[in-house]
């Protein structure tokens, strides 16, 4: 029996409106000071990284990543695609099979909305570069530390309510407390509890545990990865994503939205409505996290 494996993909906004989009988009400049912290020298995975992924299929399209010291990472894009899976500690080269998942109602190019891919590459001058094959896509990739990464983390700083809302009336909520507790809703009836801790309080990278409930096919328990962004600086990144439902009733079992047919992947892109974009320092909490069967990302202001 064959197992389908999806991806639920949201984005966060809180201040002003912008058009759904989902194509390649520019990313923020990951090298820029101006969202605080010093570029990252480390030859080693662990960080917090972006840059973009290539794909001669879908074009380009900007690309946040999240490794724990551990070597596990979690990639996704602007696009929908969520990649996880270990990678090398230290060292200058990577050569890594990474399973990647693709939201309901949209495909890679085989047909699929999960595969084996393997990411091969090197390090040089403070960036990664190579090549992701899988799924009938080869694409390139190629990122660098984001400044952020050297940020403090703690439970103090990343305590609050976080939200994303969109045109259309729906909204999506998460909370922290000091204590690391987590719990969230969206007006779709699915439900978030779990815990975020900190890994080490010198670096801006949180691990997140959620158990999902009231939400269709997406009902699980979740392991990941989160960081603490400034919103303004990627205003660029989110405004270049597409609009997402989590939620029962939606087709996908997890999204709803009319849209357009999107050329190269297959499948369905929502965009009804538009996702608000906030601008900000030190509010946006960014996070992937996956069950083994699905994965959920999302970006969500305070």
């Amino acid at each position: 029996m064959k197992i389908s494996k999806t991806l639920v993909v949201g984005l966060a906004a809180a201040l002003s409106i912008t058009a759904c989009s989902g194509g390649g988009g520019g990313s923020s400049d990951p090298t820029s000071n101006n969202d605080g912290g010093t570029t990252g020298s480390s030859k080693t995975t662990p960080g917090v990284w972006q840059g973009t992924v290539t794909s001669p299929t879908t074009g380009a399209a900007s690309v946040v990543g999240l490794t724990n010291t551990l070597g596990h990472g979690v990639w996704m894009t602007t696009d929908g695609r969520v990649w996880t899976g270990p990678l090398p500690m230290t060292g200058t080269q990577v050569n890594s099979n990474l399973a990647g998942y693709m939201y309901p109602g949209r495909q890679f190019r085989d047909g699929s909305n999960y595969g084996t891919w393997s990411m091969i590459g090197s390090y040089e001058n403070g960036t990664w570069h190579g090549q992701l094959n899988g799924a009938g896509d080869n694409a390139t990739f190629s990122f660098s530390m984001h400044p952020a990464h050297d940020r403090p983390a703690s439970l103090d700083r990343i305590a609050g309510t976080y939200t994303r809302t969109t045109s259309i009336g729906y909204t999506m909520t998460l909370s922290f407390t000091q204590g690391g507790e987590l719990t969230g809703s969206d007006s779709r009836g699915c439900v978030f509890n779990g815990s975020v801790t900190v890994p080490d309080p010198t670096h801006n990278f949180y691990q997140v545990n959620a158990t999902v409930t009231s939400c269709g096919i997406l009902n699980g328990s979740y392991q990941g990865h989160g960081t603490l962004l400034d919103a303004t600086a990627m205003q660029s990144w989110m405004g270049s994503m597409g609009c997402f439902q989590y939620g029962s009733g939606g087709w996908g079992g997890g999204m709803m939205g009319g849209g357009m047919m999107r050329g190269g992947m297959g499948g369905w892109w929502p965009y009804s409505g538009s996702n608000t974009v906030p601008t900000g320092t030190g509010n946006l909490f960014m996070f992937a996290m996956t069950d083994g069967s699905h994965a959920i990302m999302d970006a969500l202001a305070r």
